[in-house]
C-alpha cells in the first residue's frame, strides 16, 4: 500500500456515510413536511 492510501479510503468511508446520512435527514424531513400537510383529527375521548 501507498504512503496516504489509508487516508484515502477513510476519507471514502467518511464521505459515503455522510451522504447516507444526509439522504436519511432529507428522506424523514419530506415525510414530516407531508404528514404535517395532511389534517389530523385529535382523538378526544
Amino acid at each position: 500500500m501507498k504512503r496516504g492510501s489509508a487516508f484515502r479510503i477513510v476519507g471514502l468511508v467518511l464521505g459515503i456515510v455522510g451522504a447516507v446520512v444526509s439522504v436519511t435527514s432529507i428522506v424523514f424531513s419530506a415525510v414530516g413536511m407531508l404528514l404535517a400537510k395532511k389534517p389530523v383529527k385529535p382523538r378526544i375521548r
